[in-house]
């Protein structure tokens, strides 16, 4: 965080626009803690890892928190497991804003019988058959999250993934100065990728 003496900022614009800055990202940290905590107490403080959880407090992940929140007031009960692979994955293929398409007004299973999974979910987010077929190809197919990967990492089918992941982290982390956006979103696709890149 940075530091300025009560004269600097009297004197110096720029101060006080780097402390609205800093205000407003603290400010959006803990509006997204709130919700994951509120997330939380609906799972009877468990279904979800709180270590996982903790990773989510970023915009990037906000929409699937907004939706996990919404099925857990509508009282449906869901695989936590299952949700929290599919997002995974839905982050690893650039699909993510896939789930602000999603109601649970238009769902059309009810609550109570039984769990939903990330399948009953995906197919509510699609408008039509056709697009579920199409997102599901992309989805289902690892060559997409290298694809992506590559494409955020901005390298070249020759480039070793690995060491310009390495590059990446080094000069974008967050605490660095990086977009949180961005680095959620490639590390999201590496670690994808790397699971796969494994079995």
């Amino acid at each position: 965080m940075t530091m300025f003496s009560r004269a600097s900022v009297i004197t110096q614009p720029e101060a006080i626009a780097d402390i609205k800055a800093e205000a407003k990202k603290t400010l959006e940290l803990i509006e997204h803690c709130e919700r994951l905590q509120q997330l939380r107490k609906y799972n009877d403080w468990g279904r979800f890892e709180w270590s996982y959880m903790c990773t989510w407090a970023n915009p990037v992940d906000e929409p699937f928190i907004k939706l996990m929140l919404s099925l857990s007031k509508h009282k449906y009960d869901y695989g936590a497991i299952s949700m929290h692979r599919w997002w995974r994955r839905l982050k690893a293929v650039n699909q993510q804003n896939l789930v602000t398409f999603f109601t649970y007004v238009n769902f059309k299973k009810q609550p109570g019988d039984g769990q939903l999974y990330w399948y009953d979910v995906y197919q509510q987010c699609c408008k039509t058959a056709e697009t579920f077929a199409k997102m599901d190809a992309v989805y289902r197919d690892d060559t997409f999250v290298e694809m992506n990967l590559r494409a955020l990492l901005g390298i070249s089918q020759q480039r070793d993934i690995k060491e310009a992941w390495k590059e990446f982290a080094k000069t974008n982390h967050p605490d660095k100065g990086g977009s949180v956006e961005k680095f959620v979103l490639v590390k999201a696709a590496y670690e994808e990728w790397l699971l796969n890149a494994k079995t």
